[in-house]
């Protein structure tokens, strides 16, 4: 039966270019195994051109048969530059933390595929990221090829000799090669898990990252925000928080504005808000909370210029709403990072 193209889930292009880059420098001629996969091959230079998700996973299958290597996903992991992931990549690599990180992943990796979820969980001496397939059909390698990929990027921007805690895989363990997860992740990976998780420790999560920008990390987000508000049209969260991070600065970020620039009543914006189990308030005070501590990790921003870029009449406003969200006053917060 032909595939519905329309309702499957579909996969930004860069999975396939990672892919195209590994077999090249194996010497393999990936242009046929894209024809084979149906796979424009000219594609892999538009980072927001997007596929259905199978066709990834038959390239990665048709990659894996010929090189004959079943661990090849974590080859294709050392190969995703930033710009594969269309804006997310920059915001990836600009995280002041893998704790940033691993929440962009949370939020955005929908931008990248929509053949998956991830999970962040905090227990007592370790954060656990779990990746969920919604898709259970997903190439195996491919999934390999992603958890890789995280795991390669924290090395990338925090230091190059991080390691998990350890990895779990719900595929079973290959025929061959298995010693090569092992060999890549530097820990212990458990096959056959209940989940696809990383464990991370959790002075490894908090610790500043060198290559940290919170400014290039904001400016990114607000692309990727609005590129997912274009994708799906029907997300209305996603919408609001496109035209609350416009408006903020200007001070007319009102329910009523909002609704109005969404060409719906302010009745209809709370019910499918409603509908999503979050209302006009939250959105804005999340995204204001988030805000807010990224610029005051920004030294050369004065509390002031805060208090304007997010829509309030005064710093007085600002700092009791901020008291609010984390209990200490903005100077406090910033001499907490001053002193880390």
């Amino acid at each position: 039966m032909e595939k519905d193209s329309q309702s499957e889930p579909r996969t930004a292009v860069g999975w396939a270019n990672a892919i195209a880059m590994t077999l090249e420098m194996q010497g393999k001629n990936s242009a046929l195994l894209f024809k084979e996969a149906d796979i424009p091959y000219q594609s892999t230079s538009d980072p927001s051109c997007r596929v259905e998700a199978h066709k990834i996973f038959h390239l990665m299958q048709l990659a894996v048969k010929t090189t004959g290597n079943p661990s090849f996903g974590l080859q294709v992991a050392c190969n995703f530059q930033p710009a594969h992931f269309h804006a997310l990549g920059f915001s990836l690599y600009s995280s002041s933390s893998l704790y940033d990180f691993c929440l962009r992943l949370v939020h955005y990796f929908r931008l990248l595929s929509e053949n998956a979820k991830h999970y962040l969980h905090e227990d007592e001496e370790h954060y656990r990221l779990v990746i969920e397939l919604i898709n259970p059909k997903a190439s195996i390698e491919s999934l390999d090829g992603w958890i890789g990929a995280i795991v390669h990027m924290c090395r990338s921007i925090y230091r190059p000799d991080f390691t998990p805690l350890k990895v779990e895989l719900e595929r079973p363990a290959p025929e061959s090669h298995a010693e090569d997860f092992e060999r890549f992740f530097r820990a212990p990976v458990i096959f056959s898990a209940p989940t696809n998780t990383i464990y991370f420790a959790k002075e490894d999560m908090l610790a500043h990252l060198p290559s940290g920008n919170s400014d290039l990390a904001r400016r990114n987000d607000e692309v990727v925000i609005e590129y997912l508000a274009r994708l799906d049209r029907e997300d209305i969260v996603r919408q609001v928080e496109a035209k609350v991070i416009e408006l903020l600065p200007t001070g007319e970020c009102s329910k009523d504005r909002i609704a109005s620039l969404l060409h719906i009543s302010q009745r209809k914006l709370h019910n499918k808000l409603e509908q999503k189990n979050t209302s006009y308030q939250e959105i804005l005070e999340n995204l204001r909370s988030n805000l807010a501590k990224q610029y005051i990790e920004q030294k050369n921003v004065s509390f002031s210029e805060i208090a304007f870029l997010l829509g309030f009449t005064d710093t007085s406003n600002f700092a009791r709403a901020f008291r609010r969200w984390t209990g200490v006053s903005p100077t406090q917060y910033r001499d907490q990072l001053e002193g880390d």
